[in-house]
């Protein structure tokens, strides 16, 4: 089964599942990377819109949101979800090859790139690294792949489509050819004590400006204190 006729089946599970703790903790990270009302969002593989609705309540009126999906079944309902909000569009479309207009503050690939094959990366790569704004930034959040690599010799019942493990060097290698570096790398645990989620903020470079020196810091009372005795004050 191809991967649009697999999340078109998928639906009704990801509609029973909702919003739960790997789209919060996705949020979390977004905002600790820099995430603000008012900023455009490209979602990519946005599913049923569980995500995309704690998206869209974080940017506010101001904000705007475009969620593309391969499935066409998937991006249905979350229409449904998401009802006539003003600063959501939502399209069916492979995210590689389709006519995406603007720039973007940031792009995020929510538990998406695993289930895109490691051939296509360099391509979704490219058209990232064309969407994103010079100050932006794109997160991409993963299963841990020696998680990722357990499940299939223990739990293979739990795994979708393709579900293929992303090491960083693989990540690292698109990203980079396209203008893309690495700010951030953490392994955190969700469901599983040891980490079963990645997530990876990169910027542009073409982002990068000037580096300020910090002012020199004051010295401590421990600080004085000591240098009183080496004087014998």
């Amino acid at each position: 089964m191809d991967a649009k006729a697999y999340y078109d089946e998928f639906v009704g599970r990801q509609t029973a599942v909702g919003v739960n703790a790997r789209h919060r903790a996705i949020i979390t990270r977004l905002l600790r990377a820099g995430m603000r009302p008012g900023d455009a969002v490209l979602e990519i593989g946005c599913g049923v819109g569980t995500l995309t609705e704690l998206l869209a309540d974080a940017l506010g009126p101001e904000g705007s949101l475009l969620g593309v999906d391969l499935s066409p079944a998937s991006i249905e309902e979350a229409g449904r979800r998401l009802g006539e909000r003003p600063n959501v569009r939502l399209l069916a479309a492979d995210a590689v090859r389709a006519e995406l207009e603007g720039e973007f503050d940031l792009v995020v690939l929510p538990d998406v790139i695993e289930h895109i094959p490691l051939g296509r990366h360099d391509a979704l790569f490219a058209r990232i690294a064309a969407l994103v704004k010079p100050g932006g930034f794109v997160l991409a959040h993963y299963p841990n792949p020696h998680y990722l690599r357990w499940c299939h010799e223990h739990k293979p019942e739990v795994l979708q489509v393709i579900d293929q493990p992303i090491e960083a060097d693989a990540l690292l290698e698109h990203a980079y050819r396209h203008g893309l570096y690495l700010e951030s790398l953490e392994t955190y645990s969700i469901w599983v004590r040891e980490g079963d989620y990645v997530a990876a903020v990169l910027r542009p470079r073409s982002g990068v400006g000037e580096f300020t020196e910090l002012p020199p810091r004051g010295s401590s009372l421990a600080d004085r204190v000591r240098a009183r005795l080496r004087r014998g004050d």
